[in-house]
């Protein structure tokens, strides 16, 4: 259960340190007409797996072939973690923006009186 709070936790931060990158990719997004945060955070994911040289399969008892294999499978999922944890972050944060604006928007609305139609 340990290894698997590390992984998410590592994944949390390869999340945020994807986020200094975010303005500089919506430029190139543009351009490419796809977006490259995925990439930048599998990317990201497998520089911090090697950093530390974490395998998650290993430290599961997962057999693998080799072990730059299980490094290199750790850092594709703790892009993928970084990735489920940027949409959760944006779906909380449009949340929280529908909810404040739509509140505001209902009590400060006058509503307009009906006038005679005939």
């Amino acid at each position: 259960m340990y290894v698997f709070g590390i992984a998410a936790l590592l994944g949390l931060g390869v999340m945020c340190v994807a986020r200094w990158f975010q303005l500089p990719l919506r430029l190139v997004r543009h351009k490419l007409n796809f977006s490259l945060y995925p990439v930048l955070e599998v990317a990201l994911g497998t520089g911090a797996a090697w950093a530390i040289h974490f395998n998650l399969w290993s430290l599961w008892h997962v057999p693998m072939r080799a072990d730059w294999v299980g490094v290199t499978l750790t850092g594709a999922a703790l892009g993928g973690t970084a990735q489920f944890f940027t949409e959760i972050l944006a779906m909380f944060s449009g949340l929280g923006r529908k909810l404040n604006d739509e509140a505001e928007t209902i009590e400060t609305v006058e509503r307009p009186k009906l006038g005679r139609a005939a």
